[in-house]
């Protein structure tokens, strides 16, 4: 049940940083409510991994329409998620029994 629990967080969270780094590495407009959507959400999530490569946040205004951009930071964030919630749910899981 808790196992559960963690795979539902963890997927809402890895779904939210995926879709940043596919809307930007496709260069999708900023401007659209559910792109917009998407970012405002995932910019706290991603915000932690911030400058790990040197790269400035991509953030981009009204009007604004960036062009395709790799994001490291997103990518980063997605696999680090990634395995904090495969680690916390094993973790649950191993207690259980």
């Amino acid at each position: 049940m808790i196992s559960g629990i963690i795979y539902l967080i963890g997927g809402i969270i890895e779904s939210l940083v995926g879709l940043r780094f596919l809307f930007e590495i496709l260069g999708a407009n900023p401007n659209s409510p559910f792109v917009m959507w998407i970012y405002d959400w995932s910019t706290p999530l991603v915000a932690p991994f911030a400058g790990i490569f040197g790269q400035d946040p991509v953030i981009t205004g009204a009007g604004v329409v960036a062009a395709s951009v790799f994001d490291w930071t997103a990518l980063v964030a997605f696999i680090v998620y990634g395995i904090i919630f495969s680690l916390m749910s094993a973790l649950v899981v191993r207690r259980a029994r």
